[in-house]
This record gives structure tokens, C-alpha cells and sequence, in this order.
């Protein structure tokens, strides 16, 4: 377990951009807010789950034209 402590710390540096839709969006944002629930009702630390979520929600939409560049 200490092993991947570290690989964490090493890589919090590093940004990952996924791309998704309105719909996949909610999905995520659905199921962060039912996993925080769960630790909220075990009494488990719940905080990085809230941070995450207000992340998801405020993540910028790539415009249409980004995305036929892209592709």
C-alpha cells in the first residue's frame, strides 16, 4: 500500500483532461455525490469527494468546433 501512497504523491502534479458530455457529466457528478453519501453514512472523510464534485461541475465544455478539430 505504501507503494502506491507514493505513486499518488508523485503524480499529483499531473493533469488528466477527459472530454464528456452533458449526460456522461451527470452520470459522474450522480455517482461521486451516491459515493459520498456512503462515507458521509460510515462516518468516513467525505471532504475530497465535495472538492471533487464542485471540480466536475465547473469544468469548462469544450466547444463544438473544438471537437471536430480534434477528431
Amino acid at each position: 500500500m505504501t507503494n502506491m501512497r507514493n505513486w499518488f504523491k508523485k503524480q499529483n502534479d499531473e493533469m488528466i483532461e477527459i472530454q464528456v458530455d452533458d449526460t456522461e457529466r451527470r452520470i459522474i457528478v450522480r455517482a461521486l455525490a451516491d459515493l459520498r453519501d456512503k462515507q458521509r453514512m460510515a462516518h468516513k472523510n467525505y471532504d475530497f469527494l465535495d472538492s471533487l464534485i464542485v471540480k466536475v461541475c465547473d469544468a469548462n465544455s469544450p466547444s463544438i468546433k473544438d471537437h471536430y478539430e480534434r477528431c
